[in-house]
Parts: C-alpha cells; structure tokens; sequence
C-alpha cells in the first residue's frame, strides 16, 4: 500500500486490483465555541457518487484516536464508499451526551457536504468499536431525536443512519454496571457525571437499549471469540426483534476484544462491514 501526504492520492489493494483514494486530512466537522473536531476522509478518486460512513474509534470515552480505525478506513472507502473517520470530545471534556452529540454532527457534516464528498446523503451507515459501538449504536436509535441536540453544525440536516456495526460495544449500560462486580465502572462515573446510584436516569438516558424503536436502522454486532461473544446483547436483541428492527450477530474466531485492527483479524471484520452494508442497501 502507498500512502502520500493528506489531500493526495493514496493506493490501497482491494480485491483483485488496487483502488486510487482520495484523502483529506484534519478536516474540522463541528465547533463548540472555539473547540474544532476533526475528521479525514476517503473515497475512490473517481466521479462517481458512492454512498457513506462514518467510522468511530474505541477507548472507554477516556482515550483513544482516530488513527486507529485509519487502515479499516482506508479499505471500506476502497470497497465503495465515503468514509469519514472522526475524533470526538473525551469524557474528561465532555460528560454524556457530548460524545453523542460529535458522532450525530458528523453524520450530518456528511449529509451537508454531499455535493463536495460526492457523496449519497440518503444512505450513510455506520461502524464503531467499544465505546465507539457505544456511540453508533446511541446515533442508530437517536436519528433526529429532539432530546439529542444538533448543536455543533447543520443544524437543518438529518442525523439518521441506514446501517450500523458495532464491536464489542455496550448497548445496556444499566445492567452493566449492575453486574459489575463493584457496582461501579470507573470510566461509566466520568462519561456519565456520577455513580449510578446518583444518576440512574443518565445510565439508562445513554445506553442504546433506551431508545430502540422501529426507526432505529438496522444493526450487525461483532464479537471476538474471547470477548464474551453474544453476551452483551440479549435483551437489546429482543427489542430489536419486538420493534422489526433487522439485526445479527457474529463471531470473529480467535479475537479478543480490541483486535478488530489487527492484520489478522481486521480483513475478517471488514469482510463482514461490507457484506452487511450490501445487503441492507441491496447493492
């Protein structure tokens, strides 16, 4: 793979052949105050209008970059489509719902920058990874959702997803902590303002499960082998199922939690991205 400086092209196999990207780095997609988050995107470097994505990374709400989703970036822009792949305000900066509220605005940055990305603003999905499922999965149930702000930017744009995959991700955040050993999750404390038993209505206000209804888009959950594989989405399934919501689930062999990057794993999760992203679309 060749990778050249941001606004360049860039070669990444794909298939049978390689696939010419166009790359623009460190582009700011929303503006608190003074605050700017940034994003890079990726698309094949032609003129055709593909459909997009936006890719959020994992860390607890505590840590973590963009630039470890930048490989898995690069090889679903490959496949087709607009990628933009997006950091987001930490918990240490902003409490719940402020990472929500970055990953909902950079779905409509996307939408309002259709013309320019080349982009289909009707059909975007999403994919993220850990705490980064977390969020995807909150922006897959919260589309447009007046109790989610659309503070930030384009305010007159919709924040709705088509399709969503999640890694290893926490959809049920009150049971979560219920189960835990403790009864407390250092990272859910900050992310979420307090202790559950002072806050339990932000818990359940900030886990996915809440806010499932037939609008919410469909959904692929990804467990590696030896990350509790199946176990954190049981009752969050079943509404799914109750509201007519498509979702599935699968198994990566051999993987751990976080390992979704890895050159052993990561063709394995993107394989699955693109299958599930075709077969929502019907492309």
């Amino acid at each position: 793979m060749k990778i050249l400086l941001t606004g360049l092209m860039l070669l990444i196999s794909a298939g049978a052949g390689a696939v010419e990207l166009k790359a623009t780095h460190e582009v700011a997609y929303a503006k608190y105050g003074e605050r700017e988050l940034l994003l890079d995107w990726f698309r094949p470097d032609d003129d055709k209008i593909y459909p997009g994505v936006i890719v959020v990374h994992g860390g607890g709400w505590l840590g973590g970059t963009r630039k470890a989703f930048e490989t898995m970036s690069r090889e679903i822009a490959a496949a087709g489509y607009v990628v933009a792949n997006l950091d987001y305000r930490l918990a240490t900066e902003a409490e719940f719902p402020g990472a929500v509220l970055d990953t909902k605005a950079a779905i409509r940055w996307m939408r309002a920058n259709a013309e320019t990305l080349a982009l289909d603003r009707e059909w975007i999905g999403a994919v993220g990874g850990s705490a980064g499922g977390h969020l995807v999965a909150m922006a897959a149930s919260t589309g447009n959702n007046e109790a989610f702000s659309k503070e930030g930017n384009h305010s007159d744009q919709s924040d709705a997803l088509q399709a969503t995959v999640i890694f290893g991700a926490g959809v049920d955040q009150v049971t979560r902590v219920k189960e835990s050993k403790s009864g407390s999750i250092k990272n859910c404390v900050i992310f979420f303002g307090g202790e559950y038993s002072e806050v339990p209505e932000v818990y359940a206000q900030g886990s996915p499960i809440t806010h499932v209804s037939e609008t919410t888009s469909p959904i692929l959950m990804i467990d590696g082998e030896f990350d509790s594989p199946g176990t954190r989405y049981g009752d969050y399934r079943k509404k799914l199922d109750e509201a007519g919501v498509r979702n599935e689930f699968l198994m990566i062999p051999g993987a751990k939690h976080g390992q979704w990057g890895r050159n052993d794993f990561r063709p394995k999760y993107v394989e699955a991205i693109l299958a599930f992203f075709a077969s929502v679309s019907g492309s």
